[in-house]
């Protein structure tokens, strides 16, 4: 593993656990600004979202942002770094909270695929936990 971007992961993990728990999207933002390509593009690889792609830094936070509005409680841990082959990292993560509208504890387990330039990602998919073959294929593996 490239320890540059186990590092980045690690720091990423960091900053939004800081913002899940104190509600202030600053620290996400800095270090949003610090670590992503102003062009960077956030979205599903397939069936993860609903909505987006992001966009930018500002769509990096509203991306955030909008995980806070629909949880309390908020967490994330990296579960396992599945590759890293320098351009491309696949991280499996467990992130949860609290459902605002129904009080149901959620966890889910989606993948994450960045595709880094320079040392700043300038591309960011989101698989769901059905989706490991998809994101396994993204950075040229599979099972």
């Amino acid at each position: 593993m490239s320890q540059g971007n186990v590092e980045i992961a690690r720091r990423a993990v960091a900053a939004i656990n800081e913002t899940y728990q104190t509600g202030d999207l600053v620290t996400w933002r800095r270090f949003v600004e610090e670590t992503f390509d102003p062009e960077i593009v956030l979205e599903s690889g397939t069936e993860a979202f609903t909505e987006g792609p992001w966009h930018g830094h500002d769509g990096l936070v509203e991306f955030v942002a909008n995980q806070m509005e629909v949880l309390d409680g908020m967490w994330l841990r990296v579960d396992e770094y599945l590759y890293d082959g320098g351009v491309l990292l696949l991280v499996a993560i467990a992130f949860g909270g609290r459902a605002q509208h129904t009080g149901i504890d959620v966890e889910l387990h989606p993948f994450h695929v960045l595709q880094m330039h320079d040392a700043k990602a300038v591309r960011w998919k989101v698989f769901a936990e059905t989706e490991r073959q998809q994101a396994l294929e993204a950075v040229g593996l599979s099972e």
